[in-house]
Order: structure tokens, then C-alpha cells, then sequence
């Protein structure tokens, strides 16, 4: 196991420091973030974030495509189904397998998933972190190439936005 790089608490560094501290040093492994009851983790390459996943709520590329009117709630149901039937299966390849999506709309739909679950990591003020340098995302079939600046951006707008609600 590779040692890990960097650690510390989110009292004292914010998410968004430690992923342009990433991307300044053009760092590549995996940031895990915990907090009580949740767990994430982003992978970046060359200081970009290409993937992200959570233990937490997050929103899913089926309900993504649902949403978007790409795909109906029984088609999404029937791959659901059909994926419980053939574990280890991908829904999204299930997906593009039953003719339901195209391999572009479903990589929109990822790539959708992917940006939310970050935004929702930048607004964590509390748990630990730490970065493990080496370890690229592994057997991921579809990964983001999101530019840090805008995306930190955009996501202090939306918990700007929030607050104001």
C-alpha cells in the first residue's frame, strides 16, 4: 500500500484548499474525506479531478436520466432489475446494452453525478482527510476532466444560494 501524502482536519483546511493544492503540485492518487456517518473520495490525475464517489446520499445516473426525460422511471426500474439479477454488472452498461440511453447521454449523466458529489464536498467544514499519491481510479468506465477553478466556483455559488433560501 502506498503511504499516504497529506493529512489533516477540514476545521483547518477546506476542501476546496486541499484540491487546489492538488492541482497546483499536478498531484495524481485518490483524496479520501470522512466525516461522521460519510465517507468520499476523488481521484485526480495531473491535479484534476477524473472521479469521485460517496458512502453519502448522492444522486444517481438513473435518476439523472429520469430527470432529464431521457428515461422513463419503468426502464430505469426494468435495468435496476435486470443489474440485481447480474451482480457486478454496471447499470450503465445495462443501460446502454438495452438500447435505453446512448454512451453519450449516459457519460452526460455521470458526468452530472461525478460534479454533484464534489460541489457537495466542498461545503464540508468538518471530519479528516487525507491523499494517497499514485493510486489513479481504477475500473471506472467513465471519468471527468472538470476544470478545479470553475467548478469551486460554481459550487460556492450554489451553497451561496442555499444559504439564501
Amino acid at each position: 500500500m502506498t503511504a499516504e501524502a497529506l493529512r489533516g482536519e477540514l476545521r483547518h483546511f477546506f476542501p476546496a484548499e486541499i484540491l487546489q493544492l492538488l492541482q497546483l503540485s499536478q498531484a495524481t492518487g485518490r483524496l479520501e474525506v470522512e466525516r461522521p456517518g460519510e465517507r468520499a473520495e476523488v481521484y485526480v490525475e495531473r491535479g484534476r479531478p477524473v472521479f469521485a464517489r460517496t458512502s453519502g446520499g448522492a444522486v444517481r445516473a438513473g435518476e439523472v436520466l429520469v430527470h432529464r426525460g431521457v428515461l422513463s422511471a419503468e426502464q430505469l426500474e426494468r435495468a435496476l432489475a435486470t443489474q440485481r439479477a447480474q451482480p457486478g454488472q454496471r447499470l450503465g452498461a445495462v443501460l446502454v446494452a438495452e438500447g435505453a440511453v446512448t454512451p453519450e447521454q449516459l457519460q452526460g449523466a455521470v458526468h452530472e453525478v461525478l460534479r454533484r458529489i464534489v460541489f457537495g464536498l466542498l461545503l464540508w467544514r468538518e471530519g479528516t482527510f487525507r491523499f494517497v499519491p499514485g493510486e489513479p481510479a481504477k475500473d471506472e468506465d467513465i471519468q471527468i476532466d472538470l476544470d478545479l477553478d470553475r467548478l469551486i466556483l460554481e459550487g460556492l455559488r450554489l451553497a451561496d444560494q442555499t444559504r439564501a433560501s
